[in-house]
């Protein structure tokens, strides 16, 4: 009965709230108004430029590198090592495996062997250093837990305790087809299966889903416009005149106008 809700019914939870989980955050970034544009600077000033900019802070991190060279250095090595990892983890996902996939798998292998260097680096950076210890959060140890977790118990299964990888692809292959084909794996291999899966649905609710929400970040998706003056439509001394609005606002202040005035009755009352 355990072995069936662990690879049988487990997996399938996990995918649904990750999905939902993801889907959930983009729509709550996605309703959520921006009336002004509150652009970091330097910013660019044409839509080309928005792009190049959101290409550069997904793949290499510019600012991150102007800011921390040391951190950068640990987050871009945990990111392509990472990347490695989960590609070299195709194999057992698609059958025939591409030739590609093939290809990389001595550099996923070595990715998995170093990928705890710098997850160990940004746990050490948050229990050392005064400020980012100030500023870390319970999930954010929690999160550094369960990549530190899996990397070592996925580690300790290729070099000491061995699992029958046909087993492990037929576990996969079947419950992408809705089958039930449970391995008879060594009891590190469902311990790495379990942290897999707490990250898997951890990941919608955490920080780890930065990614994302860099696109939707008002502050890196805009366009630099500061020669002209934008006028908040919530401001309620503006009221209705002229001067309130400005149709060059990102949001026009009728879609608003009703909960802005729920706001000011309750501030009266």
């Amino acid at each position: 009965m355990a072995s069936r809700f662990l690879f049988g019914i487990l997996p399938y939870l996990t995918v649904g709230v990750f999905t939902l989980g993801i889907l959930f955050r983009f729509w709550v970034w996605v309703r959520t108004p921006v009336p002004l544009r509150i652009v970091t600077t330097p910013g660019p000033k044409t839509r080309a430029g928005v792009e190049w900019r959101l290409i550069g802070d997904l793949l290499w991190f510019p600012g991150l590198f102007r800011a921390d060279k040391l951190l950068w250095a640990a987050g871009w090595c945990f990111h392509i090592l990472l990347w490695l990892v989960l590609l070299r983890h195709l194999r057992y996902f698609l059958y025939p495996v591409p030739e590609w996939v093939a290809a990389i798998q001595t550099a996923g292998l070595y990715a998995g062997y170093f990928i705890p260097i710098p997850l160990l680096f940004l746990l050490a950076r948050r229990l050392l250093f005064e400020r980012p210890l100030y500023l870390s959060i319970l999930g954010d140890y929690f999160a550094l837990f369960l990549l530190l977790s899996i990397a070592f118990s996925g580690t300790l299964l290729h070099l000491f305790f061995r699992t029958y990888l046909i087993d492990v692809k037929a576990l996969v292959i079947g419950l992408i087809h809705f089958k039930y084909l449970p391995p008879d794996a060594h009891w590190l291999f469902v311990l790495h299966f379990i942290l897999v899966m707490s990250l898997l649905a951890y990941f919608p609710f955490s920080k780890l889903v930065h990614g994302g929400g860099l696109l939707l970040s008002p502050t890196r998706n805009q366009r630099t416009n500061f020669e002209e003056r934008f006028v908040n439509p919530w401001d309620a001394s503006a009221g209705d005149s002229p001067a309130g609005y400005n149709d060059k606002n990102l949001s026009t202040p009728e879609k608003y106008r009703e909960s802005l005035a729920g706001a000011q009755q309750g501030e009266k009352e």
